[in-house]
Formats: C-alpha cells, structure tokens, sequence
C-alpha cells in the first residue's frame, strides 16, 4: 500500500505553486470603452460596467478631446475610478471601421500617411486630399479603402494632434 505522505506533499506543493500564481497576480493594465469628454474639459472613459475619470499627459489629453465617442483601448495605471493613461489605441472613431493613424505627409508624389504601427506609406486618394493638405506632419486617423498597393482611399479621417501639438 502507497504512504500517504506522496500524496500530501504532491498536494502541498500544488496549492503552494497556486498560492504563488496567486500573490503574483497583476491588476489589468488595459481597458477598452468609449471616450467621453465631460463638461468641465476632462475625459472619462465608459467601459461595460463603470465609468473612470482619464489621467493622461497633455498630449494625449487633447487627442481624447478630440475623440468624443470613439472606442479606444488605454493601457496604464488602472484604479477603482479613473486610469493613469500610457498609452492609447483608437479601435473605432466613430465610422465602425478600424482607423489607421499615423502622420501625414505632403511631398512631390502627393498625401500620404506615415502608419504608425508598420511604418509604411501609404499613398492617400479621394476628395478629402484638399483637407489633408496643410496638415502636414500632423497625427491624424484615417479610414477607408484599399484601392491599389499601397494606396488608400480616404472614407472619413480626423485630426488627432496639430504639428504643433507633437511632443
């Protein structure tokens, strides 16, 4: 007949690996909803259960007051009522696609945009290049069609920092 003891300690040191699991357990530090802009200029961003009040460096606080009703993903400090914002991902600004963001940029071969996440240029094209014209160097989202390599055609964009908002 097998001892006991085995079996004790074999189950000692699952609950004891458990417990580490456990103790080494971090609070979230990403949260999706929607962005809100409140009547005194802050933001606050409504999740599925709660609604928590933005701390974010200036820059990013005024590409928020820019984003009123859009669904981004912050990542940071997150407390019971608001969240120290490191970063942001727009997810939707407002026109159910997913947006690219980047940079514009306005040279010999026309308007495009510098995409953040691949560092790819993609070249711009519709009726909505006129407006996009002097926001060279400004951060902007933009959402579209593909239409060719590396050639989107504009459907919406929006203004996220002016040049002279960039850090």
């Amino acid at each position: 007949m097998p001892s006991p003891l085995p079996a004790a300690a074999l189950l000692f040191v699952l609950l004891l690996g458990g417990g580490c699991a456990t103790l080494g357990a971090r609070a979230p530090s990403s949260l999706r909803g929607v962005i809100a802009v409140a009547t005194d200029g802050g933001q606050t961003l409504r999740s599925l259960d709660t609604t928590r009040r933005l701390a974010a460096p200036r820059d990013l606080a005024l590409q928020f007051a820019r984003l009123d009703g859009a669904v981004i993903v912050v990542r940071g400090a997150i407390g019971a009522r608001g969240v120290r914002v490191r970063s942001y991902e727009l997810v939707d600004a407002g026109d159910g696609l997913s947006p690219l963001v980047g940079t514009i940029v306005v040279d010999q071969s026309g308007v495009g945009i510098d995409e953040e996440i691949t560092g790819t240029r993609l070249a711009l094209r519709g009726t909505t290049l006129e407006e996009l014209k002097p926001l060279h160097a400004c951060r902007v989202w933009v959402t579209g069609s593909v239409v060719g390599p590396q050639i989107l055609l504009v459907a919406h964009w929006g203004l996220l920092l002016r040049a002279d908002e960039v850090p």
